[in-house]
């Protein structure tokens, strides 16, 4: 039969298929319900022995280490409690009279009413990291030094010198005797409330927000960005030519050199990222929402006043004293920024504050806290050997976004309401590894340091991330492979869940029994140039999500991503339930050449998806870009991956080796698009036997503090 190009839409599938004899086979497919001739292919079908598996419903898993707790009423160092006139409104938001706003150009905001709570909050971890280092820091040191010595005489090829594991590190001759601090409602009943800049936290240190209680970021530019020399922070560009970045800004919370710290509690953080920017600095160049701005860096940086109609080197227009346009809001910049100026100018992009910044820690833990309207990232930890994600709820934009009293119902600059679409990077956790291995003092308060230095070999190890529910408006956890602090010619990858995996669990990199709402989803990039491998994440909920499972990278960031496991998924209702993409964008090329990606041994078993949906599977095709590049195909197996309704999956698939077995998603094989498959699609696959996802969509857990659209996620 000669060839042929034949589109065939089956089950609402577009593919490219090189012969009628293949077409042939797929309408027997459709027609039959079945694998290959006219019956079903038992071969095809593949049920685990014993009950069905209940995602969602998971309370104890003996893979995990054991779950965190708060501290001990014997274990604060300080507690300190909200002032009376700071009282959260039921939608989660401060009032207006809270930090009211002054209109108009060149006017500052009172640090006593915009940043009340700083320099008591700081005080206070201040003193109680200089109490930890002194009880405990000598044995950090002694326990190190000798770890060192150790590790420098077996002179292991290709391994960096890690020092002290974390494992040991955890045991509790190497924590204060107190250690937290707690913020905590007002005891006349009135009060419960936190208003602060960016903070440091000290090793060896909690900050525990207490039940009832929520930790308000600034308004105040000046507090994210204190040097009149720069960086500059509240902006999309720093000149004329030069994009923002979120680097320019110190974050909220920012630890560097850590060993037993973390960020507990039942209290919330939120960062109002939605709310409008103030300065105490009134020369402070501000952006207002007509595009204008108030002052120029360059008149900023000598202490003057440019003169209306100078260019703005900010990323708006012109310099305007007279406008009565209000200033921007954080996600203004964001979007302004990334939708905007970086589509027409190619250097636009976003100088906003993120929530949380570490650097080199030994165990990092977040547990039960709730994260609300980062400006930028929610959590971005580099360098972590046992870094600790449980219980944690982020949702972003919450229902405080929209009481956003500037905006008066429609938030954004261009008079949108919020969306998943334009609350742009805000990303709520991005592990990754640092870029170098490190001996350096530990932070043990804001201008404080060790005496002793402590190694850090800036892996990313022994990770777990459990029973959370994050929605957001970008990635809700993006494993980023992008720093690599191995031995140069080493080829060792920056995220390995088989390195030094700890004796109290059963993965060293592992995702599981979270629930996924709005947002990215579970992503794998799309910094992969450094490597990600042998990763486990099981028993997730995705549930009106952009994305459920994702990997991604492109040529600009290559890199190699294998042995990821995926299993017990339920997707419902996701734009794509499953995107792996070797194309995830075109950025501009770096000045080294291309950098290929390759996805392999890439595993999907026991996955239900329900409702209309898109699937994209995208191995490297050879000569990309027109350029001489090897091919790196996808090569992935899919064991019991099942949708409710075939005809409402739309699948884009090239490049690609896929071996399949009880799959009824559309897949085909395809010589024009370079896809093999190895196994039938077939119907024959009763869900029901599959996997339970009866349990597993539940409303998000935070009623007070959920989005415009309700809290009946479910529904």
């Amino acid at each position: 039969m000669p060839e042929t190009n034949i589109m065939i839409k089956k089950y609402g599938y577009t593919s490219s298929v090189a012969t009628l004899s293949t077409l042939a086979a797929a309408l027997v497919l459709a027609a039959c319900g079945g694998g290959g001739g006219g019956g079903s292919d038992s071969t095809a079908v593949s049920y685990s022995p014993g009950e069905v598996f209940k995602v969602g419903t998971t309370t104890y898993d003996p893979a995990l280490p054991p779950e965190p707790t708060l501290p001990t009423d014997a274990q604060v160092c300080a507690t300190l409690e909200a002032s009376t006139n700071l009282v959260r409104r039921p939608d989660g938001s401060l009032p207006p009279e809270a930090d009211p706003s002054k209109p108009g150009v060149g006017v500052a905001a009172d640090p006593a009413v915009v940043n009340p709570d700083q320099a008591r909050i700081q005080a206070a971890l201040d003193a109680c990291g200089a109490a930890v280092d002194k009880e405990v820091g000598p044995a950090i040191a002694a326990a190190d030094a000798a770890a060192v010595a150790q590790q420098q005489a077996a002179a292991v090829p290709n391994k960096n010198i890690a020092g002290v594991s974390g494992e040991e590190l955890a045991k509790p001759q190497y924590r204060g005797s107190k250690f937290a601090v707690r913020l905590v409602v007002n005891s006349k009943g009135v009060g419960d409330s936190f208003i602060t800049g960016p903070l440091t936290l000290p090793s060896g240190v909690t900050l525990w927000i207490d039940k009832g209680v929520t930790m308000y970021a600034t308004r105040d530019v000046k507090a994210y960005s204190p040097n009149i020399a720069g960086p500059y922070c509240a902006n999309t560009a720093v000149s004329s030519s030069k994009a923002g970045s979120s680097g320019n800004c110190l974050a909220l919370i920012n630890g560097n050199n850590l060993i037993n710290s973390a960020v507990v509690g039942d209290g919330a953080i939120d960062s109002r990222g939605y709310s409008e920017i103030v300065t105490t600095d009134k020369l402070y160049p501000l952006m207002k929402v007509d595009l204008t701005c108030s002052n120029t860096y360059v008149a900023y940086a000598k202490g003057q006043q440019a003169a209306d109609g100078t260019a703005c080197d900010n990323g708006g227009t012109l310099v305007n004293s007279k406008t009565t346009a209000r200033n921007m809001t954080w996600w203004d910049l964001a979007y302004l920024g990334n939708m905007v100026q970086n589509g027409s100018t190619g250097s636009g992009s976003q100088s906003n504050f993120r929530m949380m910044v570490f650097n080199y820690a030994k165990n990092l833990t977040l547990y039960r806290v709730t994260l609300n309207n980062s400006a930028n990232f929610h959590v971005v930890p580099s360098g972590v050997d046992g870094l600790t994600v449980w219980c944690v709820k982020v949702q972003t934009p919450s229902l405080a976004a929209f009481a956003n009293p500037a905006g008066n119902g429609n938030p954004l600059y261009t008079g949108d309401t919020y969306t998943k679409d334009n609350v742009k990077n805000t990303d709520a956790f991005d592990p990754g590894a640092a870029s170098s291995p490190t001996i350096v003092a530990l932070t043990t308060g804001k201008s404080t340091t060790s005496s002793a230095k402590i190694a850090f070999d800036g892996y990313l190890k022994n990770f777990v991330f459990a029973y959370n529910y994050v929605s957001t408006g970008d990635d809700d956890v993006a494993m980023k492979g992008s720093n690599n602090p191995s031995p140069a010619g080493s080829n060792l990858p920056a995220i390995d869940g088989n390195r030094d995996v700890r004796s109290d669990r059963k993965y060293g990199m592992v995702i599981a029994h979270n629930h996924i709402y709005w947002g990215h989803g579970i992503s794998i990039g799309s910094e992969t140039n450094a490597g990600v491998t042998n990763m486990e994440v099981y028993d997730n909920s995705f549930m009106h999500s952009e994305e459920g499972l994702r990997i991604k990278s492109d040529y600009a960031r290559g890199g190699e991503v294998s042995n990821i496991n995926y299993k017990n998924i339920c997707i419902r209702d996701a734009d794509n339930a499953l995107l792996f993409t070797t194309y995830y964008s075109t950025r501009p090329l770096p000045a080294t050449g291309p950098r290929v990606p390759n996805f392999h041994d890439i595993r999907l078993e026991n996955v239900r998806i329900f409702g209309d949906t898109a699937v994209k599977l995208q191995g490297f095709q050879a000569n990309t870009g027109g350029l001489n590049l090897p091919a790196y195909p996808l090569i992935m197996t899919m064991t019991n991956v099942v949708t409710d309704n075939p005809s409402n999956v739309r699948i884009t698939a090239s490049d690609a080796q896929l071996t399949i077995k009880g799959v009824n998603l559309p897949v085909l094989a395809s010589a024009e698009n370079r896809v093999t498959v190895n196994g039938v699609a077939t119907w024959a696959v009763d869900g029901d036997k599959v996997l339970d996802c009866s349990k597993a969509f539940v409303d998000f857990p935070a009623i007070g503090q959920s989005n415009i659209f309700g809290s009946g996620w479910d529904k």
